[in-house]
């Protein structure tokens, strides 16, 4: 298969599957790959290619956790492709933008089933925090910060005579390969920044491998919902062994697409009146 074929198949699976291309950040690494049209890789090219389409093709016309199972396994046998040496450099990010793709799709699904105005994107600025001014009329100022992966309602905030988009996270996720606690403590301070304007955000961490030592370290005081580990391992146990790497458990992945669909139903869940939540005795009534 030559290079344009291969570029050719990838643009019409996006198109066929309806995806946006902000969910497909490795289709988007690959096919940068493929434009070089590096004839002297391109059997491995035809591998890496093959392995992908794979991981694209699995079709969600099963249950939910049995199609989470086939994703993740094609990921797997994906990712074993660049395993223990990635014929990419680091700074390509290929191999680490497989893992929020996966989840991306996999969210992708669990949206379209409901038919629901959600988006998914990875790499999404979100706006943490909002400050309003009476300076020239009356502006606002907001600082984003990028997460790897988040689900959203797209919402506008009409302000001043502009509207101004304003993408309200039901979820949001940090993909990373291997979590060392320098990550974690940047993670903490932008989770706090974040749950100050949207409080009803899940914030996750989703990673391969651990890289941090669990008992010094106090992350279960922060904002940050859960760490998911998908490996189950330390990065040190992989490094010293690399055969004894575990593959990404699919009940992981399957528990984060329930914490999705838990939000997806807490948001189409009619608020109640202040005075009926006075009846039950919870006047906030977050998760109720």
């Amino acid at each position: 298969m030559t290079f344009d074929q291969m570029i050719k198949r990838l643009d019409a699976l996006n198109a066929k599957q309806g995806l946006n291309p902000e969910v497909t950040p490795h289709g988007r690494n690959l096919r940068f790959q493929l434009e070089r049209h590096d004839e002297k890789k391109r059997s491995m090219y035809e591998r890496i290619f093959k392995g992908y389409m794979e991981m694209r093709n699995v079709k969600y016309n099963v249950s939910l956790r049995d199609y989470i199972k086939k994703i993740v396994a094609c990921a797997n046998s994906y990712l074993d492709l660049f395993w223990p040496k990635s014929p990419f450099p680091h700074q390509a990010d290929f191999a680490s933008s497989v893992m929020p793709e996966m989840l991306g799709i996999v969210f992708s699904s669990v949206i379209a089933e409901r038919n629901i105005p959600l988006d998914v994107s990875a790499e999404a600025d979100l706006i943490i925090e909002c400050a309003f001014s009476a300076s020239g009329g009356g502006v606002l100022m907001s600082k984003n910060k990028r997460v790897d992966l988040a689900v959203v309602r797209r919402c506008e905030l009409d302000f001043n005579g502009s509207k101004i988009d304003l993408p309200v996270p039901l979820i949001s996720i940090e993909c990373k390969t291997n979590l060392d606690k320098n990550m974690l403590s940047g993670i903490e301070q932008s989770v706090a920044d974040l749950k100050k304007t949207f409080p009803t955000c899940s914030y996750f961490v989703v990673s391969e491998l651990s890289d941090f030592d669990v008992s010094k370290s106090n992350y279960a005081s922060s904002g940050i919902d859960e760490i998911f580990i998908l490996r189950r391992q330390k990065r040190g146990v992989v490094r010293s062994n690399p055969s004894e790497r575990n593959a990404m458990d699919p009940e992981l992945v399957f528990e984060l697409a329930k914490r999705l669909q838990d939000n997806i139903d807490l948001m189409q869940r009619p608020r109640e009146l202040l005075s009926a939540r006075m009846l039950n005795g919870k006047l906030i009534g977050r998760n109720s």
